[in-house]
């Protein structure tokens, strides 16, 4: 017996042809000719019948009392008693209070499941949460080479990488490795100006920096992109 709950409860073919006794082809058949004379379309997916995949429809409450209409008194009232026992069931608060022992010992196992599963959770994360308190306060900026070190990875391939995905200016010019004023503007980087003489003159060179939240950001970035799977400590 199955039944599909999407945004609203269905009830499918096979526990239609169940409860009223049908062949399943039978019943696919009628609501075939019922989609055909009402220009409905309903979905129709695998489900197992003893270990074999067979496919069957789903109705909504609507459809499937259509669809009855045309049964016995005593079919009729088997499926209608069945919606109405889906619908208290999904009227029901998701948590119920165990009336007996059984019921308490496997509610305490679930509950118990459900905790080390977010423990473990918590323990992967651990590393990158403990790196993003180190970095939060950040602000001023690290320069981005020093930043890839705490990746453990190349800073060749970190800024090759920032080039690939548009965060940083390719070129061969004085802007390569420059961050696009976007990213500027959010917060994630910052350019620092270093004075220098040269044949007389004062000039300036520019050195692109990843601030505290940039850090945050672009190693969320990374590990979503699958180009890291951890963050060092």
């Amino acid at each position: 017996m199955n039944l599909t709950v999407n945004d609203s409860m269905t009830m499918s073919s096979r526990e239609i042809a169940d409860l009223t006794g049908k062949r399943h082809d039978n019943v696919r058949a009628d609501i075939q000719k019922m989609g055909e004379e009402l220009s409905l379309t309903f979905q129709d997916k695998p489900e197992h019948s003893g270990g074999r995949p067979v496919m069957a429809y789903h109705l909504g409450k609507r459809e499937c009392l259509i669809l009855i209409s045309g049964y016995s008194m005593e079919l009729r009232a088997r499926i209608i008693d069945r919606w109405q026992e889906l619908e208290q069931a999904s009227a029901r608060p998701a948590f119920v209070i165990p009336q007996s022992l059984p019921e308490a010992l496997r509610l305490a196992a679930e509950l118990a499941e459900q905790k080390q599963v977010l423990e473990q959770k918590v323990a992967q994360d651990a590393p990158a949460v403990e790196f993003a308190k180190k970095i939060a306060s950040a602000d001023k900026g690290v320069q981005i080479s020093n930043f890839a070190k705490t990746l453990g990875m190349g800073p060749i391939k970190l800024f090759d990488l920032l080039r690939e995905m548009r965060i940083l200016m390719g070129g061969n010019g004085h802007r390569r490795n420059m961050p696009f004023q976007e990213y500027l503007d959010r917060g994630y980087f910052a350019v620092r100006e270093n004075p220098y003489e040269a044949n007389g003159e004062t000039r300036l060179s520019f050195t692109p920096l990843i601030t505290g939240k940039g850090q945050q950001w672009l190693t969320a970035k990374l590990i979503e992109a699958g180009v890291l799977k951890g963050v060092a400590a």
